[in-house]
């Protein structure tokens, strides 16, 4: 089994979709497993992806402070005491003490890339029905599918198969990353932070994200943080627990929609799963009402 760490805040019957072109859909079906995208690869859509509110990054900032502090201040006792004895420090015995201090003035940066580039994130909208913006921002320019599920499916379907990682998934938060009023902990999420604070300007995403945390495979290689790699990972899954229905985008029509039920049943999901979406129909039903 797969483990998983998940949040307290969603219902088993929380409804999730994941909005996506046709080609993700077939790689879903045909593979069986789930793709996780580096948290770095977002970077050009949000540049802010990884970061924490300003007032995290100050308490982070604080805890890195003092071993600054205390290095700076050992060397300048040591420089003090050479003076004193008349044998001051040359500057061969000074660059070991200036690279140490600002290697240590350096790690909070190095460390915050490298647990951006250390994280992949399969997302998740939560919503009672469809969302017409998440159909524009991720139809696939109007040919695009819409997998429905459950936060209780979702588990499911991670956690019957094996992998090496633990899946994480929980809802994300949005705020303004430079609010004065802020707390450090309002900055967490049930005990996470990254990759889980987004700006209010995505607000309108409603996403839940499972995540997993890929780390070097050697002690060594963990120790250079700057030549850490985004990865990409696939965690199997059982398709036929995730899919409760596939809906076809409202725009693109025929032979589209009769392309994405002729793929599903290739990979032998159910009859009926296959939906259209009544985005944009469904109004002369309404009409209808009014016949006398």
């Amino acid at each position: 089994m797969t483990l998983l760490s998940i949040s307290s805040e969603l219902g088993e019957d929380t409804l999730l979709w994941r909005y996506m072109s046709l080609d993700k859909l077939v790689d879903l079906l045909a593979t069986q497993e789930l793709h996780f995208t580096p948290l770095a690869s977002f970077a050009k859509s949000d540049p802010f992806e990884g970061y924490l509110p300003a007032v995290a990054m100050d308490a982070d900032a604080s805890i890195f402070r003092p071993h600054v502090e205390d290095a700076e201040s050992a060397w300048k006792l040591v420089e003090v005491h050479r003076k004193n004895i008349g044998h001051e420090l040359t500057n061969e015995e000074r660059a070991p003490a200036e690279k140490q201090i600002a290697d240590l003035k350096a790690a909070p940066r190095l460390y915050h890339v490298a647990i951006a580039k250390s994280i992949a994130v399969n997302c998740w909208h939560i919503n009672k029905g469809e969302s017409e913006a998440m159909w524009r921002l991720y139809g696939d320019s109007g040919k695009g599918v819409a997998v429905e599920t459950t936060f209780g499916a979702l588990k499911e379907s991670i956690a019957v198969r094996d992998s090496a990682f633990r899946v994480h998934i929980y809802p994300v938060r949005y705020l303004d990353f430079f609010d004065a009023k802020l707390k450090p902990r309002d900055c967490v999420v049930e005990g996470h932070r990254a990759p889980l604070l987004k700006r209010i300007s995505y607000e309108h995403e409603r996403e839940v994200r499972a995540f997993i945390v890929h780390v070097p495979e050697t002690a060594r290689a963990g120790l250079k943080l700057e030549e850490w790699k985004p990865v990409p990972v696939r965690i199997p899954l059982d398709v036929n627990r995730l899919v409760k229905a596939v809906h076809v985008s409202p725009y693109p029509g025929e032979p589209f929609a009769g392309s994405v039920t002729r793929i599903c049943e290739k990979f032998s999901l159910p009859d009926g799963i296959v939906r259209l979406s009544r985005l944009l129909s469904g109004h002369e039903e309404l009409l209808d009402r009014l016949s006398l």
